[in-house]
């Protein structure tokens, strides 16, 4: 959602957003698939994806989501482009990302092993946001420096790492909000015009709101579930006119009343 918005505000264009799930990049040779195989090598004409992408489209915001589960030697691909912004695909070519705004998201420093390999919470939504801040911080300098081995990597990134807080009520409310008005703002393009009342607003509020610990995708598939599925099989029944005006009276868990 990040880079997506971004992408809007900077280039007005969604289709300048390149996105690679790190996930993916987790065997010792899959930099191969960003830069492209070398001389001898099947694929070998084909070029990267990250290197064929950047040159077709230097003005760009490019997400590596998850950056933690790549393979560390796909990690060293990064130093180049951080240090100098440029990278050397597989056929020697230089591609410049002086253009291009890198973005790598992660849940580094959300969870931490103990001694004996235990996997546990590093920080709560309990925690003030600065200690947050402060102990995310300190978990990712542990994992480049003692885990990957990679101090290097970290010191290029420098201070330009941002901790996002766990979403709290107030946000929340904000999130559940924006994700309404999206609804109503595509029935509209469908001509189709969505109200609700204020009681059942609330109930769907409630309903979304209820466990924030999934985070802004757990208001999502509430909102799913439980507005736009019955909301789906109510259209389906009623088969609505272009320009009609529909309201949400009642909502409850897994359905609606619309008139």
């Amino acid at each position: 959602e990040l880079a997506k918005t971004i992408t809007s505000l900077l280039f007005n264009d969604e289709s300048a957003y390149i996105r690679f799930d790190m996930s993916e990049f987790s065997s010792e040779f899959s930099d191969q698939r960003l830069i492209g195989s070398p001389p001898g090598y099947v694929g070998y004409d084909v070029g990267g994806e990250l290197t064929n992408a950047i040159r077709e489209k230097p003005f760009s915001v490019v997400l590596f989501d998850e950056i933690e589960k790549a393979h560390p030697r796909v990690m060293d691909k990064f130093l180049q482009i951080l240090d100098d912004g440029v990278l050397t695909s597989g056929r020697g070519e230089r591609v410049y990302f002086s253009e291009a705004l890198i973005i790598f998201t992660s849940n580094l420093g959300i969870y931490k092993l103990t001694e004996t390999g235990e996997r546990i919470a590093n920080v709560s939504a309990h925690d003030q946001f600065d200690d947050v801040q402060e102990k995310v911080k300190n978990e990712i300098e542990r994992h480049f420096k003692f885990v990957l081995n990679r101090p290097e990597i970290l010191n290029r990134i420098g201070e330009n790492i941002i901790v996002f807080d766990f979403i709290r009520p107030d946000v929340a409310e904000q999130i559940f909000q924006q994700m309404i008005d999206g609804v109503i703002e595509d029935l509209q393009t469908q001509g189709v015009i969505l109200s609700f009342t204020p009681e059942a607003l609330q109930s769907l509020k409630k309903i979304a709101l209820a466990d924030l610990s999934n985070g802004g995708r757990g208001i999502r598939n509430q909102i799913e579930a439980h507005l736009l599925n019955p909301l789906a099989r109510e259209l389906f029944k009623l088969n609505p006119q272009a320009g009609q005006a529909l309201e949400v009276t009642q909502l409850q868990v897994g359905k609606l009343t619309l008139e």
